[in-house]
């Protein structure tokens, strides 16, 4: 017999057979390192959408239940009812913006006229301030050689202008716009996760069960619970202590209170966050003369703080997110630092998680032990 121009005996031929296929354990490792590959290759050329993609997996998981009796309800139309949920999401962002924005464009002018006023005349220091205990001299001497006088004024804020302010005002405004078209992205992804959420959901259960185990189907229903609790209760908490500090901003007479009561519910999100608002409020009012306005201001917005903080969130987030205080507060930083307020929730998932997979070990290790100190007989 020949085979490519040289003799070959049959009996090797029958031998030899046909080429050996791969085991199961090189193929299944085949698999792994191409999925790792593929994921890889992914998050690659998706990384400029990462954080909107994230957004809207947040607001879809925090949004699900919800969605979920209204798509029963109207089982023909989840089509629809996504869209609708998505557009209820983004008014429910885009409005306490817009009132933002169309605050501080009223009040822009009215910064331009005080700061050309400053360089004009100078700004007086307040009467009360030299009556600070301890520091009121050297806070009033501070004062007057530096903004106290027209000469002082204008060498501390002679290189602001209205054109400085206008250019500040044109860098803000380009953010806004790059925001607001990655905010387009969250939403288009926002209707496609709530659309498709059992699929989703089914499909998410079925690899971690298969990946990890009873643990790894326990940890999915365990994170899902952990994002949707903290942001439920992190915004429901937020929206009342801002309304309630809002509400102490109208009686106290501060300037724009409500301009003040929505920085209030946005920086409640951050720990620590509202205080500067309020404390900011509080100042304002102490510089008007107002001190015991000012200063019951201030009690007031840290007694609902810390209330609200330590009692109402915890309370509202329930057992799906047992997060000492070191973690929650290293879990909302860092989340913050490293992708922006989508981090705020985020993070102490990720913190979350840590814990869980935490305990799993520990409590692995400690059955472990019992089992070998059984068997020993002690």
């Amino acid at each position: 017999m020949y085979r490519n121009g040289h003799m070959v005996d049959e009996n090797e031929v029958r031998v030899a057979g046909p080429p050996k296929s791969p085991s199961s354990s090189t193929l299944r490792t085949r698999h792994i390192w191409l999925t790792v590959v593929i994921l890889c290759l992914a998050l690659w050329v998706a990384q400029p959408f990462i954080g909107p993609i994230a957004w809207a997996a947040v607001l879809a998981i925090a949004e699900w239940p919800l969605f979920l009796r209204a798509a029963k309800r109207y089982p023909q139309r989840r089509g629809l009812l996504a869209l609708g949920f998505t557009i209820a999401t983004a008014l429910f962002v885009v409005f306490p913006l817009s009132l933002v924005a169309t605050s501080l464009a009223a009040e822009s002018q009215n910064a331009i006229d005080w700061l050309q006023r400053a360089q004009q005349t100078g700004v007086p220091a307040p009467a009360w301030l030299s009556g600070i205990p301890l520091v009121g001299a050297r806070i009033t001497g501070w004062w007057q050689t530096h903004i106290g006088s027209a000469a002082a004024a204008q060498r501390l804020l002679g290189s602001a202008n209205a054109g400085s302010v206008f250019v500040w005002a044109r860098a803000i405004a380009g953010e806004v716009a790059k925001q607001s078209g990655l905010f387009l992205v969250t939403l288009i992804a926002l209707v496609s996760l709530l659309a498709r959420g059992d699929q989703i959901a089914n499909q998410a259960h079925v690899i971690s069960g298969r990946m990890f185990g009873p643990f790894g189907e326990d940890f999915l229903v365990r994170m899902t619970q952990a994002v949707r609790r903290t942001v439920a209760g992190t915004l429901l908490v937020s929206v009342a202590e801002g309304s309630m500090i809002g509400i102490g901003y109208a009686i106290a007479r501060v300037p724009q209170p409500l301009l003040f009561a929505v920085a209030t519910i946005v920086l409640a999100l951050v720990p620590f966050g509202a205080w500067l608002a309020f404390g900011l409020a509080g100042l304002i009012l102490i510089a008007q003369s107002h001190v015991l306005a000012g200063g019951l201001l201030i009690a007031f917005g840290v007694t609902v703080m810390t209330v609200g903080d330590n009692v109402v969130q915890p309370a509202v987030i329930g057992g799906a997110v047992e997060l000492p205080f070191l973690l929650a507060l290293v879990g909302a930083f860092g989340g913050l630092a490293e992708m922006g307020l989508v981090g705020l929730f985020i993070g102490p998932v990720i913190m979350v998680a840590l814990l869980l997979i935490w305990r799993e070990w520990t409590a692995t290790k400690g059955l472990a032990l019992k089992s070998a100190l059984h068997k020993s007989g002690r």
